[in-house]
């Protein structure tokens, strides 16, 4: 397994919508990120998040436009999150160009002062 790691800045946050029903709150969120490091490129992200005052959860997909360990192409990120805990994993068969056949997970990492650090554990053929 081979690994990269980036820092990332947040482009774009922008609630697309919200509701509130039964004391849970639903949103749909986009996102837009810039990786810089052994991770180079652009990725965007549509999120759906449930809130309450007990617990909180996610689910995404994000699109990452971008070269890794000299190769351009791109592939999709699945997230989720909830009281089970973090994942993100590389959906099979989403990779193009020379990441054609990527696998592998990732994790992300916030410092206290609000930098973000991607970490991605990857397999290419």
């Amino acid at each position: 397994m081979q690994t990269a790691t980036a820092a990332f800045n947040l482009d774009k946050w922008e609630p697309q919508s919200e509701e509130k029903a039964d004391g849970t709150e639903f949103a749909r969120v986009a996102i837009a990120k810039t990786f810089t490091g052994e991770v180079e490129g652009t990725s965007t992200v549509e999120m759906l998040t449930a809130v309450n005052e007990i617990g909180r959860a996610y689910v995404a997909f994000e699109r990452l436009s971008v070269a890794v360990g000299g190769r351009k192409g791109s592939f999709v990120l699945h997230h989720s999150a909830g009281e089970a805990g973090f994942t993100l994993t590389i959906l099979p068969g989403s990779g193009t160009g020379d990441l054609t056949g990527i696998t592998g997970t990732a994790a992300i990492e916030q410092d206290a002062e609000g930098n973000h650090t991607f970490k991605l554990s990857y397999e290419l053929p």
